[in-house]
């Protein structure tokens, strides 16, 4: 244990890839080695730091990027969350316009697509009257790739704006070559929030 007042510092941040089950993200650490691993839970929740229990670095991490199937139609994954309390959509979209992508202005809020400079980054649909924060990613992926990477982009702004977010809906999208588009394939809710938390909005 370390003693009273020590300091840990957040060394850098660490690319962890897919383990062959999709339940963890893995890697190794820089400092010394030893095998990381943080569980990815239904709700696709990782939290935002790993530890190394040896050396005990800590490091912020980011799901590696993908590789491509070969053969596989493009796939869709949404996730919808509520927003708890109170917030600043216009400091938020301000961000998101400064540090990600273009904004597009939709009837209850807002859309930012992510920028050239963001691959593999999900867009943002932040809809102040519903106050929902909708993130949607496509491409060749898994959902245990494509959960974990919208869990952290959602966390980082969670974080920065100290907002409380809850996963409301999970939404599945296939591309299909016979209607030469996407089709919603599975939706599945997360029933621990709306009705125990809304009362408590402001």
């Amino acid at each position: 244990m370390k003693p009273v007042g020590s300091k840990k510092i957040i060394a850098r941040i660490l690319r962890l890839r897919t383990s062959s089950n999709c339940s963890q993200l893995i890697g190794n650490c820089p400092a010394c080695n030893s095998r990381l691993s943080i569980n990815v839970k239904n709700d696709g929740t990782l939290g935002g730091l790993v530890t190394c229990m040896r050396c005990k670095q800590i490091y912020r991490f980011e799901a590696e990027k993908h590789s491509i199937r070969q053969g596989q139609n493009p796939c869709g994954y949404c996730l919808s969350y509520v927003v708890v309390g109170p917030w600043r959509v216009s400091a938020i979209m301000e961000y998101l316009f400064d540090n990600v992508g273009p904004i597009k202005q939709v009837t209850g809020g807002f859309v930012c697509q992510p920028d050239e400079y963001h691959p593999d980054f999900p867009f943002i649909t932040v809809n102040q009257v519903a106050r929902t924060v909708r993130l949607d990613l496509f491409g060749q992926y898994q959902e245990c790739q494509a959960v974990p990477i919208i869990h952290q982009v959602v966390s980082e702004i969670g974080n920065r704006f100290q907002l409380d977010l809850y996963p409301l809906i999970l939404e599945q999208w296939e591309y299909q070559n016979e209607t030469q588009g996407f089709v919603l394939i599975e939706q599945r809710q997360f029933a621990t929030l709306v009705g125990q938390r809304r009362e408590v909005q402001t």
